[in-house]
């Protein structure tokens, strides 16, 4: 294969003298250091005796390009190949903390199983991805599955037609075999319910520590026949007994009576294990909604949560209790002073400032014996992917479990208040968009009408959006204006920008934009992010002061600074079209490329279409693509536009 050829396909082409520091990890794998960027690489090699074999690498790498847009995929950067040599080296995304199997024999003895079961769902859920794409791995194993910070990467590039050429070689270590393709070895056959039954495997290895039958017979022959005869491990002392079924599950001898990789995966969802050696079961009598809380039992304070260094939860010798209580305090500032858009964005920045994997901190948090008093920031977690797959069943039960814990007495008490209004608060939004529960917004809004009735500032702010929208209620702006206004004279942030944008749309009240902007201002001066960016649309726009597009860009930054993505995309657009401001395109590349790693949609769409015309940045189909499928998936219809034209120019 040619650079020229590599150049039609649209895949990076680098020179081999680039990478430096090569060195081999495994049998064809080598670990390498773009000279340039300095970033640490894969360099997996392929071999390319003929034309044939060479189109194939060019359709793998096609389809590989389809799957890499899942974060669970090693991210493929392109080719390279050493002179005189007949191979070439597909560059990949590098794992630091090599295979799950590397990765228990490291790390076992320092897992629980809420790490465990962390690992599990997302092995299950990078699967689900690939069955949902009509793929079959057909080589699911430990080694094949790799660790980079505690985050699953599957390795799947190099996935081909299975044949039966040599069983050992084209089906991966005996130990994963589906003993239904081993009866017949001239019916050798794998499909999705193979990959099932190796998954199952993986999760009876997680909850060991050890590969399956490390202690049999080291022939491959009497393995088979101890495979085929249904021979299976037996459970690990101290297995959570549904994580148990699950596996178990998996492994059935009749394919047809396995569960799907959805089903696998909503299992596992649905395993709880608040303290780190005991699984938390819900009794019979209180089932995971909110007909139990008790909302006049709630006493909310206007107060901060005080809390002492001498309690037992936040003793200062202890690092992560330090760092847990000061992310705390920043999730419930969160909640009192930005808008909800605005929240995962910034918790998922305040953990990465701060050094942290958010990983480890999920772990730390629900393993803490104290884990009821900040209940309600963990389930914020599992809603968001913040250091695990997102998971709406599990975000799901941590609120609940705020929303009905008992207030007593203690030190803590005004903590305890927090993280319940916060737990309710966020219970009703599950209703309204039916996540994890089934949709009810009459529940949502008795949920919130309660809570407001107590004091909360919070829960006034929901309810007004209720009877502006009609969500639970009929709508009335007129009532939903007055409920704003409200919470927005007692110092809700967030409520005094609403009453800005009812002023400016002249929704129950007549339109005012000069008083719009006023209320607007009000509450950017005290550190509402999205007021900020109206502040600067405002100027952008003169929507109820003198437009001066200069000033706008002020507001635009100052929003942007603090990782609000619309004031990015709009700095971007900025930037690029020289909009109250010089044309620079490097500067709206990088604005363009902070709203896409936000995961706001047109800014995905524009550094795309960044990549794609090489505006600000190297010309680079991969990340184009890439960006646009994210785009496309975040609902933005343009994106497939550019996607149907590069598919035609190639």
């Amino acid at each position: 294969m040619s650079q020229e050829k590599t150049n039609e396909e649209n895949i990076p082409f680098y020179q081999y003298s680039e990478f430096q520091n090569v060195k081999l990890i495994t049998a064809n794998i080598f670990k390498a250091r773009f000279r340039i960027s300095q970033k640490t690489v894969a360099l997996k090699c392929v071999s390319s005796n003929d034309e044939f074999t060479l189109d194939n690498l060019m359709n793998e790498i096609k389809r590989y390009r389809k799957l890499e847009i899942h974060d669970g995929i090693l991210k493929f950067y392109g080719i390279t190949k050493q002179e005189n040599a007949n191979d070439y080296r597909i560059i990949l995304e590098y794992v630091n903390e090599g295979s799950l199997r590397q990765y228990l024999k490291t790390n076992f003895q320092s897992l629980d199983w809420n790490a465990k079961i962390n690992l599990a769902k997302q092995i299950a859920n990078v699967l689900m991805f690939l069955h949902s794409n009509d793929i079959i791995h057909g080589k699911f194993n430990s080694e094949n599955i790799l660790i980079h910070n505690g985050i699953i990467k599957l390795n799947v590039f190099g996935l081909i037609k299975i044949t039966s050429s040599f069983l050992i070689n084209n089906l991966g270590p005996i130990q994963h075999m589906d003993p239904q393709n081993l009866e017949l070895f001239n019916r050798i056959c794998k499909n999705k319910s193979s990959d099932i039954f190796c998954l199952g495997i993986i999760l009876w290895e997680i909850s060991s520590g050890n590969p399956p039958f490390e202690m049999e017979s080291s022939s491959n022959v009497g393995l088979l026949n101890y495979i085929v005869k249904e021979k299976r491990e037996m459970a690990i002392p101290g297995t959570p007994h549904k994580y148990k079924e699950i596996y178990t599950d998996c492994w059935r001898h009749g394919g047809n009576s396995r569960s799907d990789i959805s089903q696998v995966f909503k299992n596992l969802s649905e395993i709880i294990i608040p303290d780190a050696s005991v699984e938390f079961e819900t009794p019979q009598s209180q089932p995971y909604n909110v007909t139990d809380v008790k909302l006049e039992n709630i006493n909310i304070q206007k107060e901060e949560p005080e809390i002492k260094p001498d309690s037992p939860f936040f003793d200062i010798t202890t690092e992560v209790n330090v760092f847990i209580k000061d992310l705390f305090e920043f999730f419930i500032d969160l909640f009192n002073r930005q808008p909800r858009i605005i929240r995962a964005i910034t918790i998922k920045n305040y953990i990465r400032e701060h050094k942290r994997n958010p990983v480890e901190i999920l772990y730390q948090m629900t393993s803490h014996p104290s884990y009821y008093w900040f209940t309600s920031l963990i389930g914020f977690f599992y809603q968001y992917g913040i250091g695990t797959v997102a998971d709406n069943q599990m975000a799901l039960k941590f609120f609940n479990l705020a929303a009905i814990q008992i207030i007593d007495n203690s030190p803590l008490r005004n903590l305890y208040n927090i993280n319940k209004e916060i737990g309710i608060i966020c219970l009703a939004y599950m209703y309204v968009y039916g996540l994890g529960i089934e949709k009810d917004t009459s529940k949502a809004f008795q949920i919130w009408n309660k809570l407001a009735d107590k004091g909360s500032l919070m829960a006034l702010n929901s309810l007004a959006y209720c009877y502006i929208d009609g969500v639970g209620v009929e709508k009335n702006e007129k009532k939903a204006f007055e409920i704003y206004s409200k919470s927005a004279e007692k110092g809700f942030l967030d409520s005094q920008l609403n009453v800005c944008t009812c002023y400016q749309h002249g929704t129950g009240i007549t339109k005012d934009e000069a008083k719009g902007f006023q209320w607007a201002i009000k509450s950017a001066l005290s550190g509402n992010v999205r007021a900020i960016h109206d502040v600067g649309w405002c100027y952008y726009s003169g929507r109820g002061v003198f437009k001066d597009k200069k000033e706008a860009i002020k507001w635009y930054l100052k929003a942007a600074e603090r990782e609000y993505n619309v004031s990015q995309h709009n700095l971007g657009c900025c930037y690029r079209y020289g909009d109250g401001i010089d044309r620079d395109s490097k500067e709206a590349f990088k604005w363009f490329k902070k709203a896409a790693e936000n995961n706001y949609a047109d800014g995905q769409l524009m550094i795309g279409k960044c990549f794609y015309l090489g505006c600000g940045t190297k010309k680079d189909i991969v990340n184009a693509i890439y960006w646009l499928n994210k785009a496309k998936a975040n609902g933005n219809t343009y994106a497939n536009v550019i996607l149907e034209r590069i598919i035609m120019i190639r």
